[in-house]
């Protein structure tokens, strides 16, 4: 978005009134907890706070605001029930809160050509340029103002659901690896480098860092020393987020089926040799970027489990077990020579072709037969 002076100041009046009524709701909600053992839910607060925004923020950002408070506690109550450690809903500060959400197209926002319509207390109409068209019909738009300083419209749009692949498609299938060394390896023995955009600009970001520990605390000069090294977060996120989407586009549009590991990245970060890197590639990002892109070419994401897809042979079956640095795949049983990766991505492959056969209602053996593929069905 490409506010004025005037338009931008009353976004940003906004954006900190916003963040003031938000912790107003929460310790609302805790008071009343202590005095009566239950918190305040959407439409308590609605009514609680409303006409609280006076003449900065909208009325539809206050409702909005409660709904995402009764949103971030029905996520506490339900990770009690489940057993998991969470903690409840916390306070927010001016680098927790960067967005404005407008839900109801046509009524909290509209488009006109060029310009994004939205309510006066938010400037009115503002000159917008789109990334692409929109398709389908906008439903909300969240205003964010990022680390670049630059006001930006993220507008959700309700599309049709796309046509699923045709039985017969001339498409293949493929199983994808992702790893350390390069980013992903496929099971047609193509590799994809990793691009390290983290560990590339970390003297960069030393130098950013350290310009921050020098400033005095609660000074301007820190304050702007730490837009900068924002800035560098910032563009090596969108570096990040591009190179997924080019390297999930390519995959996503040839393959029918793409059968990818069901990682749990959350453990794997504990090994604090290997944390910085197995971020620096965010795996998890580029695997639901992959699946959206799958299905909207109309094909198929299958995540399977990853254990034992290094290790185990994919000609027979056979558990070679195998440290990091070994790379190079050698089956003592069968004579199969393989680039490790290439090795776990025709395991993959083998286990998504199997999954999807289950969830079709056939049974594992109508898939066509192959030695390694009978072994993995008895794996663990």
């Amino acid at each position: 978005m490409y506010p004025t002076r005037s338009q931008s100041r009353l976004l940003m009046d906004c954006l900190i009134g916003s963040r003031l009524i938000y912790n107003e709701m929460l310790q609302a909600a805790k008071v009343n907890y202590e005095e009566q053992g239950r918190f305040l839910m959407k439409y308590e607060l609605q009514s609680k706070f409303k006409g609280r925004g006076g003449d900065v923020v909208p009325a539809m950002v206050v409702q909005d605001m409660a709904d995402r408070l009764d949103k971030a506690f029905r996520r506490f109550f339900a990770k009690g029930q489940l057993g998991e450690s969470t903690g409840i809903p916390r306070f927010k500060t001016p680098n927790r809160w960067h967005s404005i959400n407008l839900r109801q197209h046509g009524h909290d926002f509209s488009l006109e050509g060029n310009r994004l319509v939205v309510p006066k207390k938010l400037g009115g109409s503002i000159k917008l340029k789109l990334s692409h068209p929109l398709e389908g019909a906008p439903k909300t738009c969240h205003l964010v103002l990022r680390a670049d300083g630059h006001w930006y419209a993220l507008i959700v749009c309700a599309t049709e659901e796309q046509s699923k692949c045709p039985p017969r498609c001339k498409h293949k299938e493929i199983g994808i690896d992702v790893g350390l060394k390069s980013f992903l390896t496929d099971s047609k023995g193509q590799t994809v480098e990793n691009p390290r955009y983290y560990r590339n600009s970390q003297k960069k970001l030393r130098v950013k860092q350290q310009s921050i520990c020098r400033r005095k605390k609660g000074s301007r000069r820190r304050r702007k020393a730490a837009k900068e090294a924002a800035k560098v977060h910032l563009k090596i996120a969108r570096q990040r987020r591009d190179f997924h989407f080019k390297t999930a586009k390519q995959y996503a549009d040839k393959y029918k089926l793409i059968a990818v590991e069901g990682l749990n990245v959350a453990s794997m970060v504990r090994n604090r040799c290997l944390a910085k890197s197995i971020y620096d590639a965010g795996w998890n990002q580029f695997i639901l970027i992959l699946k959206h892109k799958a299905e909207s070419a109309g094909h198929q994401v299958v995540k399977v489990n990853p254990a034992y897809t290094t290790q185990r042979c994919w000609k027979c079956g056979e558990l070679v077990q195998k440290s990091l640095s070994v790379r190079t795949h050698v089956c003592p049983s069968c004579g199969y020579v393989a680039d490790r990766d290439v090795n776990a991505a025709k395991n993959i492959l083998a286990r998504g072709k199997i999954v999807v056969a289950k969830k079709a209602g056939a049974q594992p053996s109508t898939v066509k037969p192959s030695v390694g593929k009978v072994r993995l069905r008895s794996c663990r």
